[in-house]
């Protein structure tokens, strides 16, 4: 029987922890995986009236942190929902999943459900790489789930029992049978540049197959070939904003068959690209999902936009295209052709390509078992992922050196 992993995460206190089967939910497009968990309580904590409050906030930062000691916000949030899971409130309850019946049944009388829905028109998590050393909370989207006890909402949530655990809300392309393989054609004073990738989507550690077919009937020299993988992120809040840059792909002979001489023609070669964030770990503003923890992330995923996501509501977009140049020498402008693809993970459950750029959120982390809790096929592990920025409406009013979990 295979294992079914459980993060855990518990207060300061140890008197409520916070159980999840994941903490990265992916976007269809159509609907978003949903939040269903379990949390657990020590029957003496409610014994005053008090009551379990869970919220999730997905928020976006776009200024730099140290700014907002000066009164401004630089965080916008972009969805809001909150729950009463003890008392329960009848108008909230959803019916349980199995994974919650399971935990109900291990946990036992003081475990208590929640489930939210994301709708699909909010932004996916993504995070604008800082350079090594940077400090500060780095600029992106980001989600959060906040479980507290409080006599009422507004009242301020104890730290001691307080529980804040970082999601991530990531995208999933679907298969798309119509979109046919990216291909072009350019022809320019007497050469004839032809291009085309191996399929329209690929999956983050996949290699991208480049197709190029070079006719020079011209006069001239075809010195050289250069091939890159392009980022393009725009930013569509606050201050719209658009920023390329090139993926630093490891070494490959792309000058094999070159020079390309006057009247050369019929040359056809395949060249491979495997975009990956290990080898772009200095490029600042490179955008990334989710996290800045290198060995828990991966290059953003290309946001695909749906009817109910409007664009000035996306966060930050995120596309990658092919750009091919062939390289003419002094005096005469290069040859360019792009070609758009997208970049995405593949289904759950679903074998692909990978390398140790990218992995699932859970397959290297360490198990860390709760000898007390663990039934038959259940392993229930420390949620440690690094913490995120948090957002302004889950912020205590508390000295900093007593917020360092």
């Amino acid at each position: 029987m295979d294992e079914i992993r459980i993060f855990k995460k518990s207060s300061l206190n140890g008197k409520v922890t916070v159980f999840l089967g994941k903490r990265d939910f992916l976007d269809y497009l159509t609907h978003v995986d949903p939040i269903d968990g379990v949390v657990l309580v020590d029957p003496q904590c409610v014994k005053d009236q008090k009551k379990i409050y869970i919220q999730v906030l997905g928020a976006f930062r776009y200024g730099r942190e140290d700014l907002d000691i000066i009164g401004l916000s630089f965080r916008k949030d972009l969805f809001s929902a909150t729950i009463q899971a003890y008392p329960p409130v009848v108008e909230q309850q959803k019916p349980l999943t199995a994974l919650q019946e399971r935990l109900l049944g291990v946990l036992g009388p003081n475990a208590y459900p929640f489930f939210f829905e994301i709708p699909p028109n909010t932004p996916s998590s993504v995070t604008l790489q800082q350079t090594p050393g940077e400090d500060g909370k780095p600029c992106g989207v980001d989600y959060q789930l906040k479980t507290h006890l409080a006599e009422s909402l507004d009242e301020k949530p104890e730290k001691l029992t307080t529980v804040r655990m970082a999601i991530r809300k990531l995208t999933y392309a679907p298969s798309d049978v119509r979109a046919p393989p990216p291909r072009g054609e350019i022809k320019k004073n007497g050469i004839k540049l032809e291009a085309s990738l191996g399929k329209e989507k690929y999956y983050h550690g996949e290699s991208v197959l480049v197709h190029i077919g070079i006719d020079n009937t011209s006069s001239k020299t075809i010195k050289k070939i250069k091939l890159n993988v392009v980022q393009k992120t725009m930013v569509t809040l606050h201050v719209l904003c658009e920023e390329e840059q090139e993926i630093k792909i490891p070494d490959i002979n792309m000058q094999e068959g070159f020079p390309i001489r006057a009247g050369q023609t019929g040359f056809m070669k395949t060249y491979f690209l495997t975009p990956l964030l290990e080898n772009n770990r200095d490029k600042r503003g490179l955008a990334l999902d989710g996290k800045l923890k290198h060995e828990d992330t991966n290059l953003a995923c290309s946001t695909k936009m749906s009817e109910c996501l409007q664009k000035e509501n996306a966060g930050i977009i995120v596309s990658y295209k092919v750009v091919i140049k062939l390289v003419l020498g002094f005096g005469t402008n290069d040859i360019i052709l792009e070609l758009p693809f997208t970049l995405t993970h593949p289904m759950p459950d679903t074998p692909s390509t990978r390398t140790n750029s990218y992995r699932s959120s859970v397959a290297d982390d360490p198990i860390i078992p709760s000898e007390d809790m663990i039934d038959d096929d259940l392993v229930f592990q420390e949620f440690n992922r690094a913490p995120i920025a948090e957002p302004e409406s889950f912020k205590d009013p508390i000295p900093e050196e007593n917020n360092e979990k």
